[in-house]
């Protein structure tokens, strides 16, 4: 079989979208023929050029990331995913080799020089999430957009980052995905739903102008009746809700000192 046959044969066999180079086919000719039949391929309008080097079946439409890989493989450089896309279709891309911005295939690609390690985050989709985060800076993110984000993260997946991430994002991560005081306790409401760090006193304080018997018994489950009927005395409230939880603290009391006597019996 000739070589243009057998590089035809070769191109037929690579998936939709593919851009390769004269180096994919030098198991089946020297680089001289090869050169020659991707020209004469070119000429006839079977392929087309993507970049100096690079081309690809015509008439398909190239995926810009496969278009940046495809550039960084000719120089050996390690690239990641796109962090970020900037106007006009721009495609940042973070890669170990230099920065540069390249025309090909219809897309800008702006090769960024990043750290190696900002590098191998960008190389999966969890890891460029984390790499956004990063480039946002603490003071630009809310605990809101890591949920959404990171929630559904297995803990073992957040830990194989650990290493690659700065302390105050692995900090942020953790408390952003802390179950929150009012689920560990089983409360009716999110009462904590706006601050998932709220103080121990502001949310007993929160539960009791609400005065639910159910969430006053897990309060006082969870920190004590001694602990809320000091919040308790410390705030204000209407006459109504504090006649109301004297009411219920009593009976809590009493309720959690039965099974001690019967114990004591």
């Amino acid at each position: 079989m000739r070589t243009s046959e057998m590089i035809r044969q070769a191109i037929a066999d690579k998936p939709t979208g593919a851009v390769f180079s004269s180096a994919d086919f030098l198991s089946v000719g020297s680089r001289a023929a090869v050169d020659q039949a991707l020209l004469r391929m070119m000429r006839t309008g079977t392929i087309e050029r993507v970049a100096r080097g690079l081309y690809a079946e015509a008439g398909q439409h190239l995926d810009a990331q496969t278009v940046a890989r495809a550039l960084a493989q000719k120089t050996g450089e390690r690239v990641g995913l796109a962090p970020s896309a900037g106007p006009n279709d721009l495609l940042v891309v973070p890669t170990s080799g230099l920065s540069r911005t390249v025309k090909a295939a219809g897309h800008t690609v702006q090769f960024r020089r990043m750290s190696q390690t900002k590098v191998q985050l960008a190389a999966s989709p969890k890891g460029k999430t984390l790499l956004e985060f990063w480039t946002q800076g603490i003071k630009n993110l809310t605990t809101l957009e890591i949920q959404r984000a990171t929630g559904d993260w297995m803990q073992g997946e957040i830990d194989s980052y650990a290493a690659l991430i700065p302390a105050w994002l692995r900090t942020a991560i953790q408390q952003a995905n802390t179950p929150r005081k009012s689920i560990k306790m089983g409360l009716s409401g999110a009462y904590d739903w706006s601050n998932p760090n709220i103080k121990d006193d502001v949310l007993i304080g929160k539960v009791l102008e609400k005065h639910k018997f159910e969430d006053v018994a897990r309060l006082c489950f969870y920190y004590g009746v001694p602990k809320v009927k000091r919040v308790f005395k410390r705030r204000a409230f209407e006459p109504m809700t504090s006649a109301t939880v004297t009411r219920m603290l009593r009976n809590i009391s009493k309720g959690l000192r039965v099974p001690q006597e019967h114990a004591h019996a």
